[in-house]
């Protein structure tokens, strides 16, 4: 018995440890209309790098169902200004529903300290960025996109971030 409760204490310390991916978007109730523009605008703009228009179809994973969300309408109508298709995925769908064609992509807008954290999440990699507050309240970018793909981390000018990958520590 005693066995048993060390093996299930040890497996839950350990299930602790892993990143655990959001299964569907998420903004926090602090984002205004005017910044989600702001974000959608430069998360469109960033992503037309890896994901070129008109040749990617977006499919959006919007935040669950009755959360209030001004990003969805705002990514939406970005996207499309920039010759992008896109699908709005169903926050619950049907058992067996054949699942949207395209590039799921994933949206988490949060508050941090006086100002926003945006992190993007699309095929294996999740790109993140930081916007202030100036004095008047408005989002200002704070900085580049960071871009975590396979463990390592790297600014979008290739600047590798100062977190190691497993690999470079075994070195």
């Amino acid at each position: 018995m005693k066995r048993i409760t060390l093996c299930i204490l040890v497996g839950s310390a350990l299930a602790g440890c892993a990143p655990v991916r959001p299964s569907m978007s998420y903004v926090a109730p602090t984002v205004t209309a005017h910044d989600a523009q702001v974000l959608a605008a430069d998360a469109v703009q960033w992503l037309a790098g890896p994901l070129p228009p008109a040749q990617t179809t977006i499919v959006i994973e919007p935040p669950a169902a009755g959360q209030t969300d001004v990003m969805t309408q705002a990514m939406t109508n970005h996207f499309r200004a920039t010759g992008y298709g896109v699908v709005q995925a169903s926050p619950r769908p049907p058992k067996n529903a054949p699942l949207p064609k395209g590039v799921a992509l994933r949206y988490l807008v949060s508050a941090l300290n006086s100002g926003v954290l945006l992190r993007l999440q699309y095929q294996g990699a999740e790109a993140t960025k930081y916007y202030a507050r100036s004095a008047r309240g408005a989002l200002i970018e704070a900085g580049p996109f960071t871009v975590r793909q396979g463990g390592a981390a790297t600014t979008t000018n290739g600047i590798k971030s100062r977190e190691m990958t497993l690999k470079e520590l075994a070195q």
